[in-house]
């Protein structure tokens, strides 16, 4: 059989709390979890898998459509997130107006995480069967199941229509232990080697997943938390895999990378070890560093740290359960600094405790003293699994009912509550949102240390691109529930 696995445009993205144009020449990942899928069907099955990116391929609805055409799939598997849950809708609809016949399977974080509000997509028609969890072993599965017309009764964590029309969901989303077990993300795909960081050096990179989940619980974040890790050997195989095929830099996407520092140590020790030269990055926490790790992060390729700092408030920190101290954050990135890793920190705007202005001037004030080289400001857009949320609609600060619908019948026509407007307008939270940016980008210091750090005509191309990126935000006006 014919698979096609796609990451659909971005057309009708939901506005998550940053203005569209700051991603756009800023960052472009590659879609490493059906990359992931692909490689595991194609080591357990015989079957010919093709990944097609929209945003790679620049495809809108109808180039799509003019890829299915030609391609002649017999199944369809499209990644869902919640924010772009229009478009993995509309993307179904393109498949089927062409051949109905073609199973289209949908899966990933927004299936798992809304898996009761996913199967009235199976209700538009469009969409054949959900996957919840981790899909390498279940899409397998359902591939066998599909090729022998067999209905995947005997899959957990699925939801389908059977037979007689009826929907089932069978079991809770799977989550897999065994993280070594599964391949590594195929990346012999259309325009692998396009795909880019925030604050990379222009290298060719590509980016790495070391584990699913997160042990932590801040109230913004909705990742599941169900946190498992691979082991140090087969993560720094894959390091030495990317390097053979080229690859000179890589962005680990973990939600949280250094859970512990014993776990970063023993990555960076086997690195060494190996004399594996890549450089990389990471995101990171604030309390899981110290000199002594940070250093020998330099020593095995690490360059870039991404830092969540969110607020410089310690009631704000405790707010949002961050578990860790404004002066723990100052330490990490002084720390960083003086390893010579360079840092982008992350900032949220709009926050619950944020009751007035000058509460969020004291978090713009500590993002100008700590001394990062990036900053990235975006405003509080909670999902309607987050802790945040839950407590917004018990406050009425958030109506429930739009966020309701839009999951069962996701349309671009549905006004989704985006921000906490308990103490200021969304119009007032835009317009902080601009101060932050002002304060902290429009510094000599920065300006001269962006420049001072150019490393490639790519990289100079992409601070020129962020530069109008600030630009752009200053004529920007009053969002309305899009990015």
């Amino acid at each position: 059989m014919r698979i096609v696995l796609i990451r659909p445009t971005d057309a009708n993205r939901i506005w998550v709390g940053i203005p569209r144009f700051f991603n756009n020449g800023i960052f472009l990942f590659p879609p490493l979890g059906i990359m992931q899928l692909k490689a595991h069907i194609e080591r357990h099955t015989s079957h010919e898998v093709y990944l097609y990116d929209c945003l790679i391929h620049k495809a809108d609805y109808e180039k799509l459509g003019g890829f299915i055409k030609g391609y002649k799939p017999d199944v369809v598997g499209i990644s869902a997130f919640t924010h772009s849950l229009i478009d993995v809708v509309q993307s179904a609809k393109v498949v089927k107006d062409i051949e109905p016949s073609i199973h289209v399977v949908i899966g990933g974080p927004h299936t798992y995480t809304f898996p009761e509000e996913s199967r009235y997509l199976i209700d538009g028609g469009c969409v054949d069967s959900i996957l919840l969890g981790d899909g390498e072993e279940n899409l397998v599965r359902l591939i066998e199941a599909i090729e022998k017309k067999e209905e995947p009764s005997g899959i957990e964590g699925i939801i389908y229509r059977n037979k007689e029309g009826r929907v089932i969901r069978r079991g809770r989303p799977v989550y897999l232990k065994d993280l070594d077990s599964i391949s590594f993300p195929s990346r012999d795909i259309p325009g692998i080697k396009s795909y880019y960081t925030p604050a990379s050096h222009g290298r060719t990179m590509t980016t790495m997943i070391t584990s699913r989940g997160c042990p932590y619980s801040c109230k913004f974040c909705n990742v599941q938390r169900q946190y498992r890790s691979r082991s140090v050997v087969n993560i720094v195989d894959e390091m030495e895999d990317c390097r053979d095929k080229g690859f000179k830099e890589i962005f680990f996407i973990d939600d949280t990378f250094n859970v512990t520092k014993d776990r970063v140590a023993g990555l960076c020790e086997e690195i060494i070890k190996r004399g594996l030269d890549v450089k990389w990055g990471c995101k990171a926490r604030c309390d899981q560093v110290d000199a002594k790790t940070l250093e020998l992060a330099k020593r095995a390729g690490c360059v870039r740290m991404h830092y969540g700092v969110e607020t410089g408030e310690p009631q704000g920190l405790d707010s949002i359960d961050k578990r860790v101290s404004p002066e723990r954050i100052m330490e990490a990135f002084v720390e960083s600094k003086r390893a010579r890793i360079r840092t982008v920190a992350y900032f949220i705007i709009g926050c619950p405790h944020e009751k007035n202005i000058a509460d969020v001037l004291r978090t713009i004030r500590f993002a100008q003293k700590i001394p990062a080289d990036f900053a990235v400001f975006s405003l509080l857009s909670p999902y309607p699994d987050a802790q945040f949320y839950k407590e917004g609609v018990e406050k009425n600060v958030f109506d429930p009912k739009p966020w309701a619908e839009f999951l069962r019948n996701p349309s671009p026509d549905t006004a989704l509550p985006t921000c906490w407007e308990e103490h200021f307008t969304k119009e007032e939270l835009l317009y902080l949102l601009k101060i932050a940016h002002r304060k902290f980008y429009y510094r000599p210091s920065t300006i001269l240390n962006a420049l001072f750090n150019i490393h490639s005509a790519t990289e100079l191309k992409r601070i020129v691109g962020g530069g109008a990126s600030l630009m752009k935000l200053e004529l920007l006006a009053t969002p309305h529930g899009r990015i």
